[in-house]
């Protein structure tokens, strides 16, 4: 079992007592009254088999743990607190040792598991990513539930905005199902890319979150610009690099 004393005992020696009392350092069983710990059925299903780091599995388990037992308004955790724990130090002490807990805390936010707010005060809270922690984490940004301590969330860094079509599907309609993504594809076959772009920003803008109400947008630009194109003027090229210049010109017009 990774994990345990660092040291080996020397020939003839016994082996130290266990915690629960047991010479040859195996676990004696669970102990009715302890503390239950109730973990989703997808953890086992669908996060387990796919971390292969084993420090970020142990953290992460620590971490659903050491969440579940709050008790207080704020279900949360900081890293800092974590990195102190000895039962979680001891298990990292053959994967990373006490250096591990950051990065394998920001690979269990990566996955999903977790949900992270960095602190003023240089640490960072964690949250389980369910409804209740993402709740307590919009309200944690927002400065509505205050962290204990007096911290305050750090000043977020804006990510890049996504340019390609697939990638602002996702940042702004939802998830990208292999049907979606190849009707994208089909789509910058017959459109330029900035215009599926703008297209499906319009859509999330106005609420209408669905690839057929972008695609409609899309049929109506291209059928404006071939009237553009049928009445004289510049073939498209314009509207090509701005496919609203037309429309506000003849608006104004």
């Amino acid at each position: 079992m990774v994990g345990g004393p660092g040291g080996q005992a020397g020939a003839g020696a016994p082996p130290p007592p266990s915690a629960a009392g047991r010479s040859d350092g195996a676990f004696e069983g669970f102990r009715t009254g302890g503390l239950p710990v109730t973990l989703p059925a997808q953890l086992f299903v669908e996060v387990l088999p796919a971390i292969e780091d084993e420090a970020e599995l142990r953290v992460t388990l620590y971490a659903l743990y050491a969440v579940a037992r709050e008790r207080g308004e704020l279900r949360g955790v900081r890293a800092s607190r974590l990195a102190a724990e000895t039962p979680l130090r001891r298990s990292l002490e053959r994967c990373g040792g006490d250096e591990a807990v950051g990065p394998a805390l920001e690979a269990a936010a990566r996955r999903g598991v977790l949900l992270a707010c960095p602190l003023s005060d240089g640490d960072a809270l964690y949250f389980v990513n369910n409804d209740g922690g993402r709740r307590q984490h919009t309200r944690v940004l927002s400065g509505a539930l205050a962290v204990p301590g007096g911290a305050r969330p750090a000043p977020a860094e804006l990510p890049p905005r996504p340019t390609r079509p697939a990638e602002v599907y996702e940042a702004e309609i939802g998830m990208l199902s292999p049907a979606v993504a190849s009707a994208l594809r089909e789509a910058e076959e017959r459109y330029p890319a900035g215009w599926i772009v703008d297209a499906l920003r319009e859509a999330a803008a106005r609420n209408a979150r669905s690839l057929r109400y972008a695609e409609a947008i899309l049929r109506r630009w291209e059928a404006e610009r071939q009237d553009d194109e049928a009445t004289g003027g510049d073939p498209g090229r314009a509207a090509l690099r701005d496919p609203y210049g037309h429309l506000v010109r003849r608006t104004f017009d």
